[in-house]
């Protein structure tokens, strides 16, 4: 190479192995830092913020900030929900409830009404997948992921309505 820089020797580079960081140590955290900040705030919450982070301490925090930026007081699920635009578990309960009872037509009929209350729908089938997963390690005898405590209550009692193959199919068909 004539006249342009020459490349770094090896022994000055550095290399840094990133990966991402689990909800139940991002949810330690921000617990951490909302303390340190005289701030309460609840598990389920906690959790939330920390699966919609995605792996990422720094999402977590600007997700804690636009929550904690429309006022009140404990950092509730209720408030990160309104927050971040995510439906209600209950709303996914009852669609895989009705999908185990095989009623399509009323799945329609659910999912119409979530538009009409302008859902992210993004948003709606990720959480949904998630739900799906943690369903399908019922199903398999595996333990739950980090999941509230009222799914934790509640996807054992569905786990006789699916197969492990109808979730990995359910799962697939998302996914796509």
């Amino acid at each position: 190479v004539t006249g342009g820089a020459t490349p770094a020797p090896a022994e000055r580079m550095q290399r840094f192995d990133l990966k991402r960081i689990g909800p139940a140590d991002v949810r330690e955290r921000l617990g951490v830092v909302l303390k340190a900040e005289g701030l309460t705030a609840k598990s389920d919450a906690l959790g939330m913020l920390a699966r919609a982070a995605d792996g990422s301490m720094r999402d977590a925090l600007s997700l804690t900030d636009q929550v904690l930026s429309l006022g009140g007081g404990d950092l509730t699920a209720e408030r990160v929900r309104e927050a971040l635009g995510l439906v209600h578990e209950d709303e996914h309960l009852a669609l895989l409830d009705l999908v185990a009872e095989r009623r399509a037509g009323d799945v329609f009929a659910q999912v119409g009404r979530l538009a009409d209350h302008g859902v992210d729908f993004g948003i709606l089938l990720s959480d949904f997948a998630e739900l799906l997963r943690a369903q399908l390690a019922v199903v398999l005898g595996g333990s739950l992921p980090e999941v509230s405590e009222r799914l934790a209550e509640e996807l054992p009692k569905r786990a006789a309505h699916f197969s492990a193959g109808d979730l990995l199919r359910m799962l697939n068909l998302l996914v796509e």
